[in-house]
């Protein structure tokens, strides 16, 4: 990149000059040409021309992702062989600067900062959105005391099937020192982003990182094996409570963390007294403005106006029905999954009173909106969207149908991405007793099988996950060989488990 290279549809983004270098690319001021402002490019290097599609598909989820304490995300496109976002720029200092000048925080400005992360989580992982790579370099600082979670860009709908490659050979991007065990071996979750910001808060109140390494690896080791030097044992002004809640946001297992973002965010609150400029950072206070500070205050009056008269429901034919789906299937095959939600959401219950419950192409728009929905990672709309078309489908093809358990794996799969760990392997060990009459070396048999593994691997449950995933890998080579898809994927997922916890 240089200053000057014009990006976009007729050349609509400016590259003025780089204000930010990592190892997988870097930010350039730009600006718009065409609205005259300022604007941050983020570029990221894409070795793999398969990549392209997914690095699309979160952008798209990302721009949906709208709050004040995120920079918002106006475009996206390729350019010199790199993927770049163009986003809103901010002004500020980043947290690594914050601490490399201050060393440490008080207690109000670490727990301020902290409860302002959270009010961004909980939001993002209502989607579910996992951020992936909470540190204090993608943390912003702003002049009047908010805070900008960067880097969006970077973050993923993932669920415990997605396992991805790095340059250290381990599972998903992660940055030692800042990740949770799990999202090391692949399995990312919103539990992840809390370990995170647990990392982040020790360091804050502290002025050290929870395990200082000498390598990557030993750093890794240590935050698999060691328990945290608790806060108040470096720090003695610490209050008890929020050195309990920086502990357990270290635990190992996601389980032992805070419940959810919501819950940390309230619990740091209560740490938040007097604050302090920081001279050249924060220079002026005024909570009023803070929207950590402004959400927890909303107060609801007065009654609602009322609903306005529903006209009637004009009913679809057949041939709209089907020339529907054919719009929606489309419009996700481009990636526009939300508008593809909404043509099928609005048309089901009309296409149902027109075509009746057992019209094929009723069934079959039930079963797409469901596709769609999971396509488009709004999981907590799939979950409802596949139970229903499960038991729509099984009323007329019997519970047997392929189609009908693909659904109630689905719902399990949408359930593990929401962090629901527990029901999703419920749900799924009951879809595999109910085929135990079946051949054992059947596909779905062993696709459930990998996905209770990965699913248990998310839940930090590594050691039986690794013997499940081992005894899984060694009858699949048994049957069809060491070249099979599956067992070259397992053979992958165990190597980098393996390498992690002997590095």
């Amino acid at each position: 990149m240089r200053r000057g290279d014009l990006l976009g549809e007729r050349e609509r983004y400016e590259l003025d000059q780089a204000i930010g270098r990592g190892g997988m690319g870097e930010v350039w001021r730009a600006y718009d040409r065409f609205l005259d402002r300022r604007l941050a490019v983020k570029f990221t290097r894409v070795s793999d021309d398969s990549l392209v599609g997914r690095f699309e598909q979160e952008a798209r989820s990302t721009a949906w992702f709208e709050h004040p304490g995120v920079p918002t995300v106006y475009d996206f496109g390729s350019h010199d062989g790199c993927f770049y976002l163009v986003m809103q720029y901010v002004e500020g200092t980043t947290l690594d600067h914050v601490l490399d000048a201050e060393g440490k925080l008080s207690v109000s400005w670490a727990a301020l900062i902290a409860a302002q992360i959270c009010a961004v989580l909980n939001v993002a992982h209502r989607r579910p959105l996992v951020h992936r790579d909470l540190k204090p370099s993608n943390l912003m600082l702003c002049p009047d005391g908010s805070v900008k979670v960067l880097d969006f860009g970077a973050a993923v709908s993932l669920g415990p099937g997605d396992v991805r490659r790095t340059t250290t050979g381990l599972g998903a991007p992660h940055t030692p020192g800042y990740t949770a065990m799990e999202q090391v071996y692949g399995s990312p979750g919103p539990q992840s982003d809390l370990y995170s910001l647990g990392c982040v808060l020790y360091e804050m109140l502290t002025g050290r990182h929870v395990f200082p390494g000498a390598t990557p690896y030993e750093v890794l080791r240590r935050h698999e094996e060691e328990a945290p030097t608790p806060p108040r044992v470096l720090r003695p002004d610490v209050p008890p409570g929020l050195d309990a809640l920086a502990l357990q946001l270290l635990a190992k297992q996601p389980a032992d963390r805070p419940a959810n973002a919501d819950e940390t965010y309230h619990r740091l609150l209560q740490f938040v007294s007097s604050l302090e400029p920081l001279p050249g950072i924060v220079d002026t206070i005024d909570s009023q403005h803070l929207y950590a500070f402004a959400v927890s205050r909303i107060e609801i009056s007065g009654s609602a106006p009322a609903p306005p008269v529903e006209k009637p429901v004009e009913l679809p034919t057949l041939d709209e029905v089907v020339q529907a789906r054919a719009e929606a299937g489309d419009l996700a095959e481009a990636g526009r999954y939300t508008q593809a939600a909404e043509l099928l959401s609005d048309l089901t219950e009309p296409a149902r009173l027109a075509l009746g419950d057992d019209d094929p192409e009723y069934l079959g728009l039930r079963l797409d909106l469901a596709d769609v929905l999971f396509q488009g990672g709004d999981y907590r709309r799939a979950v409802p969207a596949y139970r229903i078309a499960a038991v729509t489908l099984s009323e007329f093809y019997g519970p047997d149908d392929p189609h009908v358990l693909d659904c109630r794996e689905q719902e399990a799969v949408s359930q593990a991405h929401l962090g629901a760990t527990g029901t999703a392997l419920t749900h799924l060990q009951e879809l595999l007793d109910e085929l135990s009459g079946a051949n054992l070396w059947d596909p779905l048999v062993l696709r459930l099988r990998e996905r209770m593994a990965r699913i248990k691997l998310a839940a930090g449950e590594t050691d039986q996950a690794r013997s499940e995933l081992t005894e899984l890998l060694a009858h699949i080579k048994g049957l069809r060989g060491d070249d099979d898809p599956q067992a070259m994927t397992l053979r992958t997922l165990l190597q980098d488990l393996n390498e992690a916890g002997t590095g």
